[in-house]
C-alpha cells in the first residue's frame, strides 16, 4: 500500500489555539510512525512572505504560498 500525504489546516483569529491543537496533533501523528510537518502562519510570514501585510491581497498572496509548500 502507498503512503498518501495529507494536509491539516486551522485558521482562526490570534490567539485561538490554532497552534496548541497543531503540537498535540502532530505529537500523536509521530506516535502513531506518520512523518509530520507544521507551518506556523507566524514562522511562515517571517521567513517567506516576508514584507506581505494584512490586505485582502497580501493574505490572498501568503496563502497561495503556504499551500504551494504544503504541496512539495
Amino acid at each position: 500500500m502507498a503512503n498518501t500525504g495529507f494536509t491539516i489546516w486551522f485558521t482562526g483569529l490570534s490567539g485561538a489555539g490554532k497552534s496548541t491543537l497543531s503540537e498535540i496533533i502532530e505529537k500523536r501523528l509521530k506516535e502513531r510512525g506518520r512523518n509530520v510537518e507544521v507551518l506556523d502562519g507566524d514562522i511562515v510570514r517571517t521567513h517567506l512572505s516576508k514584507g506581505l501585510g494584512f490586505s485582502r491581497e497580501d493574505r490572498d498572496t501568503n496563502i497561495k504560498r503556504i499551500g504551494f509548500v504544503c504541496a512539495l
